[in-house]
């Protein structure tokens, strides 16, 4: 079972005896999307539910295979613009292409190609629904594409829309929009997303907290990929909020904010009211998983039988940031619950 990671706030959190805390036991099985894998020594010691397909996946495989098919996998995500083949990955983790191709196919359900195209992919939609100051031609050689081009056709052929599209979802579109948009580049399973089914084994924990309060980042755009990149591994200092009411509203018109929560009280410009949250922390290297835990969060609160405090705010922590090239997050996703005294 996986334990929650307590930091300075954590130590005002109560466990009530009307409400007891519900966890799931986790089997083990994507700041920029880049998708990379870690080894097996590396990520055992990260904190919180693994949501990383690649993991669970290498996993599956005999021990003497492990290690090869995790330096293919770094390898794929090391430099997007030298654009390596898949043969020549094979060849250099110091395997035949022939049974790479197979094993793979038959481990990923896609080909090495596709699953090379999909995360080049997933890269150049996170940059352009960002809105990066980045020219057309910049992101694809960024992602390994030839030409924008090129870049435009693949967007067009795997997901029928423009660049220009995605850009303008970064402001007019609502986060349920963008996240289903998003999904289309999860990574393939037999009946779903390899996400969603791993998400289902997601542990939860009911948590009383405190009224808790930050200094607000002075950020034009507030959000992670900009803080992350400001920040750097400070940004565990850092907590956002996300009011619930304005959810279903386009990103410009939704007022989240991003700040400091290890300041003096007398430094705070911002609060979240006290109460209890169901909570999950997650670790995680792509876009498409993040949406995937948020929409995982809000099932299990309808599944666990619970009534979502829709006048509170979605809190978002940041415990812990790889320091390394693999650069993936531990999240702790934080929903407001109401009691059945509250809604009385």
């Amino acid at each position: 079972m996986i334990d929650f990671i307590q930091d300075k706030d954590d130590s005002e959190a109560k466990r009530s005896n009307s409400i007891k805390s519900t966890e799931t036991r986790a089997s083990m099985p994507e700041n920029k999307d880049r998708k990379t894998q870690q080894s097996k020594a590396d990520y055992q010691s990260v904190p919180g539910f693994k949501l990383v397909p690649e993991i669970a996946l290498v996993e599956s495989l005999p021990e003497h295979l492990q290690k090869r098919f995790s330096n293919a996998l770094n390898l794929m995500h090391e430099e997007w613009g030298e654009r390596r083949t898949w043969g020549e990955i094979a060849t250099e983790s110091a395997i035949s292409p022939y049974h790479f191709h197979r094993k793979f196919t038959e481990l990923f359900n896609e080909t090495p190609g596709q699953y090379l195209s999909r995360v080049r992919l997933q890269i150049a939609v996170s940059l352009l629904i960002k809105d990066e100051p980045w020219s057309l031609i910049e992101i694809a050689q960024y992602c390994g594409f030839s030409s924008s081009q090129s870049l435009g056709k693949a967007l067009k052929r795997e997901l029928g829309v423009t660049a220009k599209h995605i850009r303008e979802m970064g402001y007019n579109a609502t986060p349920k929009e963008t996240a289903d948009f998003i999904q289309r580049l999860a990574h393939p399973g037999v009946q779903s997303s390899i996400e969603k089914e791993l998400v289902k084994s997601m542990p939860t924990e009911l948590v009383w907290y405190s009224e808790r309060g930050m200094q607000k980042l002075k950020l034009d755009d507030p959000d992670w990929d900009t803080a992350f990149e400001m920040y750097g591994l400070k940004s565990t200092q850092l907590m956002g909020t996300t009011p619930i009411k304005q959810m279903r509203n386009k990103w410009d018109d939704i007022d989240a904010k991003i700040g400091n929560w290890q300041v003096a009280k007398e430094r705070y410009d911002g609060t979240t009211p006290e109460g209890y949250y169901l909570c999950s922390d997650v670790y995680l290297v792509s876009h498409v998983a993040y949406s995937t835990a948020l929409e995982g969060l809000f099932n299990a609160v309808k599944q666990q039988g619970l009534q979502l405090d829709v006048n509170g705010y979605l809190v978002e922590m940041i415990r812990h940031i790889d320091d390394d090239d693999v650069e993936g997050v531990t999240f702790s996703f934080q929903l407001p619950i109401l009691t059945t005294q509250d809604s009385e």
